[in-house]
C-alpha cells in the first residue's frame, strides 16, 4: 500500500502531511483487523513521501493513532468529505453562479491554451471556472430570471473565463464557441442525478441540443479531451458540479473543523513537535541459499539477501547454509 491519494482528495482543508497521516491511520486500522500482514510500496522512491516508506516514517505519518471516522451509509453527502471540504453556505446552484466540473478521475474541466476543452488538473482556478447562463432556447415555462435555481431538464450554456460560450460541433468536438456562431451549438440540457434542483456536489450529465450526445472525458487517453460522442450516461459522462466561491480560487469554509479533522490536526502537530523518527537501516547479509536438486547438488549460486536490523554498520556476517 502507499499514501498516494487521488487528485480530488487534494481539494480539502488539510495540509499534505495531514492528509497523508489520515490516510495512513485509516489504512493501518483496516489492515490490523483484516490482514495477516502488509508491505509498503516502496522502501525508497524519488517521487515523494507518498511512495517512500523512509520519508513517511520520518515525518511521522505512519505513527498517528487510529482516528474516529463519522458513520455513513453511502447515501447522500459523505460526512467526512463535508468535514474536509465544507460546502458553501447556500449549496443550491443558481443561474449566474460559477461552477467547477469534476470528472470521474478527479480532474476539473478547463479551457486555456487553445479552444479545446480538456480535463488536465485538479485545480479550481479561472481556467476551470464556468458561469451557468440560461439559454435563449429555454422553454417559456421554465424561465425565471438570472438567479433562479438550476433544475433537472434546464437548457443551459457554459460561459468560460474568456467570455465565450462552450460549443459542440457536429463532429463532437467541445470547444469555445466562435464569435460568429449564431446557432444553438452552445445549448446543453442538464440532467441532475436524482432529479430536482442542482446542489453543490450533485452528479450531472450534459447533453448537447445540437447532437443529442452527452459530454464525456476519454478515460483511455492522457490528454483529457472533452467530447460529445454518445448518448450514454456512464462514468466518462459523469460530472460532479461544485459551486465556486464568489472569491475565485478561495475555498468556502463556513464552519470550524469537524471532530475528525480537529483531532487529526492535533495529533499531527504533536508528532511534528517531537523528535523526528529514524527508520531502521538495511543490513546486507551474505547467504548461501542453495536449493538441492534430485542429484543432491545445489541449483543456485550464492546470492545477497537483506534484513532490517539496528546494527547496520556492522560487517556482513556469513550465515551457514
Amino acid at each position: 500500500w502507499s499514501l498516494a491519494l487521488g487528485l480530488a482528495a487534494r481539494q480539502c482543508c488539510l495540509l499534505d502531511q495531514e492528509a497523508r497521516a489520515m490516510f495512513a491511520s485509516v489504512q493501518l486500522s483496516v489492515y490490523a483487523e483484516a490482514s495477516h500482514g502488509w508491505f509498503f510500496w516502496n522502501w525508497a522512491d524519488a517521487h515523494g513521501p507518498e511512495w517512500d516508506w523512509q520519508q513517511s516514517y520520518g515525518e511521522g505519518s505512519l505513527s498517528v493513532p487510529s482516528l474516529p471516522l463519522p458513520l455513513w451509509d453511502g447515501i447522500g453527502i459523505d460526512p467526512l468529505e463535508e468535514e474536509l471540504d465544507p460546502s458553501p453556505e447556500d449549496p443550491i446552484i443558481h443561474f449566474g453562479d460559477g461552477i467547477f466540473l469534476r470528472t470521474f478521475h478527479g480532474r476539473n474541466v478547463d479551457v486555456g491554451g487553445g479552444p479545446q476543452l480538456r480535463a488536465r488538473w485538479a485545480d479550481r482556478g479561472d481556467w476551470q471556472r464556468f458561469v451557468l447562463v440560461e439559454s435563449a432556447q429555454q422553454p417559456a415555462g421554465r424561465r425565471g430570471g438570472r438567479h433562479r435555481a438550476v433544475t433537472d431538464g434546464d437548457v443551459i450554456c457554459l460561459l468560460a473565463h474568456t467570455g465565450r460560450l462552450v460549443s459542440v460541433s457536429d463532429s463532437g468536438e467541445v470547444v469555445e464557441r466562435p464569435d460568429t456562431a449564431t446557432d444553438a451549438s452552445a445549448d446543453l440540457v442538464v440532467h441532475v442525478e436524482g432529479s430536482g434542483k442542482l446542489h453543490h456536489r450533485n452528479t450531472i450529465f450534459l447533453q448537447s441540443c445540437r447532437t443529442s450526445c452527452m459530454l464525456d472525458v476519454d478515460g483511455s487517453s492522457g490528454d483529457g479531451v472533452v467530447q460529445a460522442r454518445w448518448n450514454d450516461c456512464g462514468e466518462w459522462q459523469r460530472f460532479v458540479a461544485e459551486k465556486a466561491s464568489t472569491q475565485q480560487q478561495t475555498p468556502v469554509h463556513t464552519s470550524p473543523p469537524g471532530t475528525t479533522v480537529a483531532l487529526l490536526q492535533k495529533r499531527v502537530a504533536q508528532n511534528m513537535s517531537s523528535t523526528p523518527c529514524t527508520p531502521p537501516k538495511l543490513r546486507r547479509v551474505s547467504t548461501s541459499l542453495r536449493p538441492i536438486g534430485n542429484d543432491g547438488e545445489g541449483l543456485l549460486p550464492k546470492r545477497l539477501d537483506f534484513d532490517l536490523d539496528s546494527h547496520a554498520d556492522e560487517a556482513p556476517q556469513q550465515i551457514a547454509p
